[in-house]
């Protein structure tokens, strides 16, 4: 008698664990499968992708130039003048191509560009001294080819860099006295580069506003004095830099 009621009780226990591993298993792949679902349904957002396409842009804004020189002859041998120059201005329009994101968060775009610049003379300088009463400006026309790389950020905001090249007209307009006639009055045209910065904010589709700074040079620039300042040639080297602020438009 004793033997049965232990073989009953063993029975019983192997039946109980029995029944809570399988209650186990079917908890776990309970929420295995409930778990896979969630993955399912589950979607990340894709991150925005720039649009290939034509655009036309157009800038203006505040521009430095550095300081310029040419050579003279007043009679008393050849000399330099240095050139000073106040805040002038540059305005600018480029008709690009926009790749898109064509090298997966880089995008990239190609541009022809034409830009002017201008600055007026605010002192000219001969042996250290200042001359009184100087006058002129000297401008740059530019015709540039630009390659340009966006960042995207996954928003309307963007930020790109990069330069270009091609041919400017530097022009020395009317260098001299305001009570003389001009010591300097000649152009030239160089190769050019440029180098750029900027950040873009897109308020709406297609549109897009621009902040930017330049670095605009042109090297070797031949100049010929006037018949008053000794027909004297020499070269020199213009270089500006600009901020500026412009919209583009993409269709």
């Amino acid at each position: 008698m004793m033997v049965t009621v232990l073989w009953v009780r063993a029975k019983k226990e192997v039946v109980m664990t029995k029944t809570k591993f399988v209650g186990a298993a079917i908890a776990a792949m309970f929420l295995m499968s409930s778990a896979a679902n969630a993955a399912d349904l589950y979607t990340p957002e894709p991150t925005p992708v720039a649009a290939s396409g034509w655009y036309f842009s157009g800038f203006g804004g505040a521009n430095w130039a550095d300081d310029t020189s040419f050579d003279v002859d007043l009679g008393a041998g050849v000399a330099a003048i240095t050139n000073e120059y106040d805040t002038g201005f540059v305005v600018g329009g480029a008709f690009g191509y926009d790749f898109g994101q064509a090298m997966g968060p880089l995008g990239v775009r190609v541009e022809g560009e034409v830009s002017y610049r201008d600055n007026d003379v605010d002192t000219h300088v001969l042996g250290g001294a200042d001359l009184a009463g100087s006058v002129g400006s000297t401008s740059a026309l530019a015709g540039m080819a630009n390659l340009l790389f966006d960042f995207n950020t996954g928003g309307p905001l963007s930020f790109y860099g990069g330069g270009g090249v091609g041919i400017a007209n530097v022009e020395f307009d009317s260098h001299g006295a305001d009570a003389a006639d001009p010591v300097m009055n000649d152009d030239d045209t160089v190769f050019a580069w440029q180098a750029i910065a900027g950040v873009g904010y897109e308020v709406s589709p297609g549109w897009v506003l621009d902040v930017q700074y330049r670095y605009f040079n042109a090297s070797d620039v031949s100049l010929t004095s006037t018949p008053l300042a000794g027909s004297v040639s020499s070269s020199t080297d213009y270089e500006s830099h600009a901020v500026v602020a412009g919209i583009r438009w993409s269709f």
